[in-house]
């Protein structure tokens, strides 16, 4: 019913319900649309909050699990691919890049490493996961979970130099990967 949904929304708002000014609207719809989109809008909000809280708590575990790869550059003629570097960095990734990489929690995974493949503009192509544990190539995904023209190139670079993040997994074998 909407005037019921109404009033939860109102509630929720922190609006007057006594008042016959909300609820005993001239056009219930259009009130209730209005208070309903408002607290849809307050809840998006602390929830998204609440997530950015969370993340902010996975930093400092973040850094523990993949801080000897932070260094890590992989690069041609035409890219620069580096590690994702804190949580923050994972948002805007995700963001940018329209895809689950933030929100699905990659960042809490001990057993891959995300890598960002950059133009030499610094514009983002495509986010890149490598298992820890096999050294291949989980995925690698442009704007919206698509391939792009660089795909290819992106994991033939990848692949060649697989090498060098193996390496600093021997160069610390006590934090390395089980």
């Amino acid at each position: 019913n909407l005037w019921y949904d109404m009033l939860d929304a109102l509630e929720y708002l922190g609006k007057d319900t006594h008042s016959p000014f909300y609820v005993c609207p001239t056009d219930l719809k259009a009130s209730h649309d209005k208070f309903v989109g408002q607290r849809k809008r307050k809840q998006d909000k602390e929830k998204e909050k609440e997530e950015r809280r969370k993340a902010m708590e996975w930093e400092r575990k973040y850094k523990e699990m993949k801080e000897k790869f932070f260094g890590l550059t992989i690069s041609n003629d035409n890219l620069v691919i580096k590690v994702l570097q804190s949580v923050a960095e994972f948002l805007e990734e995700g963001t940018e890049m329209h895809h689950c990489v933030y929100h699905n929690g990659y960042y809490k995974n001990n057993e891959s490493l995300i890598l960002s493949a950059k133009d030499l503009n610094g514009k983002r192509i495509e986010t890149i996961e490598v298992s820890l544990n096999t050294f291949n190539i989980v995925q690698s995904r442009g704007v919206c979970n698509s391939q792009t023209k660089y795909h290819n190139e992106i994991i033939n670079l990848m692949n060649e130099n697989m090498y060098k993040i193996r390496k600093i997994i021997k160069e610390e074998p006590h934090k390395a990967v089980a």
